[in-house]
């Protein structure tokens, strides 16, 4: 079943929305991310996408404890990510009910660290590829790193990793629709599930990304600006 998947991004203990993953470019939806998750699972999301964006930027977690109420508030699972970088943070979130977590600069800066993780955690853990350019951004995506996407995937799948969530960085929060060839090309060349992310403005882009074959989808700022109803989509 393809996922459509609600974005929480949690910065400063809000629910907001960034263009291109700009800091500086925040609009602020709401001031309780847990009553958004209940909003969305009401309207029959299977699955919510959170982020801590202030432990994305710093590399260390600052709304873990929205987070845990999330998971225990809501009756469907969710993926967490946002500066999770050691194996003690991982168990952490996993023991408190979060279904799947998701790292990222660890994937670009300690690959043995994330082969580590992958062998105790398995299929609860997926890698977030943010691209720019063709290559891995990190930190919050305030760095871009020398590594090509697609060599990272392959890196990844080696050391264990299961699933994929891509990010076209300039499409992310623009409303423009997302990088069809990127994200065909990118599956094509990997052999587990991608998740796609970036750009989805309209119920048009979600069908059109189910052919590429990806696994589900992460919607953002058009669920939060009313341009896709999650009831009609889903």
């Amino acid at each position: 079943m393809f996922e459509v998947i609600p974005a929480i991004d949690i910065l400063d203990s809000k629910c907001v929305r960034l263009k291109q993953g700009r800091y500086d470019r925040e609009t602020i939806y709401a001031k309780d991310p847990l009553e958004v998750a209940k909003k969305w699972e009401s309207q029959g999301a299977v699955r919510i996408h959170v982020i801590d964006l202030d432990g994305a930027r710093t590399g260390s977690p600052k709304n873990i404890e929205i987070i845990k109420s999330i998971a225990k508030g809501i009756n469907i699972p969710i993926q967490v990510g946002g500066g999770i970088r050691n194996l003690k943070l991982i168990r952490e979130l996993i023991d408190s009910g979060i279904d799947r977590v998701i790292l990222g600069t660890t994937a670009v800066n300690n690959p043995n660290m994330l082969g580590k993780f992958c062998q105790e955690f398995g299929n609860q853990i997926a890698v977030a590829i943010d691209a720019k350019d063709g290559k891995a951004a990190t930190e919050g995506w305030t760095k871009v790193s020398k590594k090509d996407v697609l060599a990272l995937a392959q890196e990844g799948i080696e050391l264990g990793v299961k699933r994929f969530i891509l990010t076209d960085i300039s499409r992310d929060g623009m409303l423009t629709g997302p990088n069809f060839d990127g994200i065909k090309k990118f599956i094509a060349a990997i052999s587990v599930p991608v998740i796609a992310s970036g750009g989805i403005s309209c119920n048009e882009d979600i069908e059109k990304l189910k052919s590429t074959g990806s696994e589900g989808c992460i919607v953002g700022k058009a669920l939060y600006e009313g341009k896709i109803k999650l009831e009609e989509i889903i």
